[in-house]
């Protein structure tokens, strides 16, 4: 029987078990979407204004006449349609953010019954269903919603056994092609899922043919965009100009690596000059302080892991509506949540290690993205909003931990031989 199959039959309680799972998912985000109002500011304030000019027939821009590819379209583009068929309302942009909620956390558990078992993806399940920062996504206009459901998509696919390889490769292209225009960082998908198809199957041919049939698909599917941007913009951009920003941002001598304030002179610059500009003199300074960099690399790890606030400050209609304690409130439980999930997770990688050997870091995809997500925003620029594509994989983690600790528990206690 495929995986996910059992817990559809009717007579199957792990069925309800799973329903239990999305009735508090669904009960805990509808009451948060109408005690906070949806308040857009930083990067919710971009998708918003974009997707407004997007919807007036404006075009991808910032200010009417001047397009730009700053930022990727995707998620403004999905917001506009909204705007198009609803007017301006925030109302169903958070009724899509619960359905991507839900269904985002139906494939994590399905993907947690595949890899760990039933009781583990319960467990996951729970955890991502109270996971504060997830439940504070539900009023954000941003991509990391978006983004997780398409990564989780892919992954559902990619462990689909019923479907023919290269279909599958190609469905992979399509996947990923739309998670690049969310966020371009999903461009290595295909290669991240290659690695562990070559060390599973012990074959080269067929995991690398599909890998590249994939990329092929998926630039065919941003051609369209880049071709826009080489048209509006006079240089060929396969999705954003922001990259050279992060890339300097996190790598120059006169910042900690952090987001900062860019040169006066690059701020002159056209906007494809300036991303060139910047990320030279980003590589420049990786070439001339390699040192320097792994320090910095080694921080930004840190950053990258050591709160998760980003949920409460992205939407300050709690603090203007219930004032600056309950603010701090839901920024200290936000934390104690995180810390403690992380130090879960931390454990089950402890125990996945020792129980399946370091093979498990190139044969298992979750083990695979995390690494890839880790060492890119260490490398180039680091928050604690960019680990949300991590949280996924650390709930299963943190599942696992709590799954041993409850088996350990209930093993009888060895009794004392009589004499």
């Amino acid at each position: 029987m495929r995986p996910g199959a059992a817990w559809v039959t009717a007579e199957n309680p792990m069925r309800h078990s799973f329903l239990s799972v999305l009735g508090l998912a669904l009960i805990v985000r509808v009451a948060w979407a109408l005690a906070v109002p949806v308040q857009p500011v930083s990067d919710s304030h971009v998708y918003d204004l974009l997707a407004r000019h997007l919807a007036d027939g404006l075009g991808f821009c910032f200010l009417p006449g001047q397009p730009t590819a700053l930022w990727p379209v995707g998620t403004s583009f999905l917001y506009s349609l909204f705007y198009r068929l609803f007017g301006v309302s925030y109302v169903p942009i958070v009724v899509f953010n619960l359905f991507l909620s839900l269904v985002s956390l139906w494939l994590l558990m399905l993907l947690a019954e595949r890899w760990f078992g039933r009781h583990l993806a319960l467990v996951a399940g729970y955890l991502t269903a109270l996971w504060p920062v997830q439940i504070e996504f539900t009023t954000v206009l941003a991509s990391e919603l978006i983004f997780n459901f398409l990564m989780l998509a892919l992954l559902f696919l990619w462990e689909s056994s019923r479907i023919n390889p290269w279909l599958k490769a190609v469905l992979v292209g399509l996947l990923s092609a739309a998670a690049v225009y969310i966020r371009p960082v999903a461009f290595f998908f295909p290669l991240l899922l290659c690695i562990p198809g070559v060390f599973r199957s012990r074959r080269i041919f067929q995991p690398i043919g599909s890998m590249l049939l994939a990329f092929a698909i998926l630039a065919a599917a941003i051609a369209p965009w880049s071709l826009r941007n080489l048209h509006t913009l006079g240089r060929l951009v396969p999705m954003s100009t922001n990259g050279g920003e992060d890339i300097w941002m996190g790598n120059n001598p006169t910042g900690p690596g952090k987001a900062q304030y860019l040169p006066p002179n690059a701020l002159a610059m056209p906007e494809a000059a300036r991303d060139i500009y910047l990320a030279n003199l980003g590589k420049a300074y990786i070439r001339r302080h390699p040192g320097r960099f792994l320090v910095r690399s080694l921080h930004k790890t840190v950053w990258l892991y050591d709160h998760e606030t980003i949920g409460v400050h992205w939407n300050p209609a709690i603090q203007s509506r219930y004032g600056s304690r309950v603010f701090w409130l839901l920024k200290l439980a936000s934390d104690l949540y995180w810390w403690a999930a992380l130090a879960l997770a931390c454990g089950g990688l402890v125990l996945l290690l020792i129980r399946r050997g370091l093979g498990v870091l190139l044969t298992f995809p979750p083990l695979v993205f995390l690494m890839y997500f880790t060492a890119l925003y260490s490398a180039i620029l680091a928050t604690d909003r960019y680990h949300y594509g991590c949280l996924p994989f650390l709930a299963m983690f943190a599942a696992y931990t709590l799954c041993a600790m409850r088996k350990r528990a209930a093993e009888p206690v060895p009794q004392p031989a009589a004499h």
